[in-house]
């Protein structure tokens, strides 16, 4: 009886190891999976604040070279190619979260409110470009607020269940603190061009500033609710969402690429500040803002890639 105790016992561990690719004696899969994420957590962990920022700092200088170079070298200095590719990335960074809901059945880890301000901010964009651009870029905004709709529509209807309404903004503080303040600024500071057309073209120009502005931190909710789950079990799994608001931070890069490599901008929005205008300064006030509200995300999202845990952990200012 012994003897066969003892053989039926090795079976078991024998089994063991099989099952666990150079598992050791008594390790099951679960022991060596929350081994493996300790191990990738600690290491996310012990990374400075330091680290950090010089990561993000030469990652910031070598995308802008590159990009410089495409710019430069190949479409021949036409920086309209950089906000051509942002509403590009953008569009495909909604229909991965398209594909996600319809996927997944679920809105685990995604804004409702962000996704109601994105959509504002593009109605707004496209109602006002129509005065003064009406060309390909009206067109690809149109094209992205279709998309944003749809998402909402998911999340409205049969995802309803699933929407974290417990850690999203709430409708009051959306409206309080991020709309009316907006606005509000709109109202005072928009380009103020083609006043001649009255007050459709002052319409026109609020709107065109508000969706500027209002884009801004329009994805603050979106890492809030990231933030908590990070918080929480001390990682965001580089899934959709976590695609979407990295797709978020490639247009924003995008877009300071092109203040960057146009010096003479610079020189503009000081002589236009110091005649009293204040519409160029506040823009790039709102796109460095922006900018800044992912680049923390963003930096340890590629990081995630770069040790291919797929975990993303992130210290944003939200």
């Amino acid at each position: 009886k012994k003897k066969k105790k003892k053989k039926k016992k090795k079976r078991v561990v024998a089994m063991d190891r099989r099952n666990v690719p150079g598992g050791k004696k008594g390790s099951s899969f679960e022991e060596i999976s929350r081994k493996t994420t300790d191990e990738v957590l600690k290491k996310l962990k012990g990374t400075s604040k330091g680290q950090a920022a010089l990561g993000a700092l030469l990652f910031s200088a070598v995308f802008l070279a590159l990009i410089w170079g495409i710019v430069e070298y190949i479409f021949g200095g036409q920086v309209d190619v950089l906000f051509i590719l942002m509403e590009i990335v953008h569009f495909f960074g909604i229909l991965v979260l398209i594909r996600k809901l319809l996927k997944e059945k679920s809105c685990e880890g995604l804004s409702l409110r962000t996704q109601e301000l994105t959509a504002t901010f593009l109605l707004s964009r496209v109602i006002s470009g129509a005065l003064f651009e009406g060309n390909h870029h009206t067109l690809l905004d149109s094209l992205t607020l279709c998309v944003t709709g749809a998402v909402i529509y998911y999340m409205n209807t049969s995802l309803k269940a699933t929407v974290d309404r417990k850690n999203d903004m709430s409708r009051r503080t959306q409206l309080l603190f991020v709309i009316a303040p907006t606005l509000g600024l709109a109202i005072f500071v928009n380009p103020g061009v083609k006043m001649h057309l009255g007050i459709p073209a002052w319409i026109c120009n609020v709107l065109w500033a508000f969706a500027t502005y209002l884009e801004a931190i329009s994805v603050v909710p979106q890492l809030m609710v990231m933030k908590h789950i990070s918080d929480s079990v001390g990682f965001f799994e580089r899934k959709s969402t976590a695609d979407y608001v990295f797709a978020l931070g490639i247009t924003r890069f995008l877009a300071c690429a092109s203040w960057i490599i146009q010096p003479s901008t610079f020189g503009y929005v000081i002589a236009v500040t110091m005649a009293g205008r204040l519409w160029a300064f506040c823009t790039l006030v709102a796109e460095i803002v922006q900018t800044f509200i992912l680049a923390d995300f963003c930096y340890y999202y590629v990081k995630s890639i770069m040790d291919g845990s797929g975990l993303v952990q992130f210290n944003n200012l939200v």
